[in-house]
């Protein structure tokens, strides 16, 4: 299983650092280059647009008026984040990484980019409609034996990562490493 290319979908709701040490722990051990995606999602900012859209604050259960340019600003401060996140976890490693922000819906774009890429993780909890044509494989987190035979059969293709939490992703990378 030779892995080259893989990328890592940075999620905004992403509270677990472990998806993102098992991505590295992976792309090290296979020397690949690995690539954080965020996406902002466009949906949340036609929403956003929208004359009746509203947000409650959590803390002062205050209701607000939402716009794109605040929404967009949130999504830039998160994209931040998420790259300084990946920054101190790969950091540490020889891995070579860089960092991507695309607008899009998440799931059309890492399937828009699964033919650049030797594996494409993230944590989606949706299932995914997927072309045939496309050639990609989702494994379901926790299923250790079907992953590491969809990598051993992949020649190129691309596997989708969905599971139910970061952690289980994580740990699914693990086992597949023998850790």
């Amino acid at each position: 299983m030779k892995i080259r290319r893989v990328i890592v979908g940075v999620d905004p709701a992403l509270r677990s650092r472990a998806l993102l040490e098992a991505a590295v722990a992976l792309a090290g051990r296979m020397e690949a280059e690995l690539v954080g995606l965020f996406v902002e999602d466009q949906d949340l900012l036609h929403f956003a647009g929208l004359p009746f859209a509203r947000e409650v604050g959590f803390a002062s259960a205050t209701r607000r008026t939402l716009d794109v340019e605040s929404m967009e600003r949130s999504l830039r401060a998160l994209a931040k984040e998420a790259q300084q996140m990946l920054a101190s976890v790969a950091g540490r490693t020889p891995v070579q990484w860089s960092f991507r922000v695309v607008r899009g819906s998440p799931a059309a774009e890492l399937l828009a980019v699964a033919e650049e890429y030797d594996l494409v993780i993230a944590n989606l909890d949706a299932p995914m409609e997927v072309p045939p044509s496309l050639g990609v494989r989702i494994v379901r987190a926790g299923d250790v034996e079907t992953l590491r035979r969809a990598l051993e059969e992949a020649g190129g293709g691309v596997l989708v990562l969905a599971g139910a939490d970061d952690d289980l992703v994580g740990e699914t990378l693990r086992r597949v490493l023998g850790r």
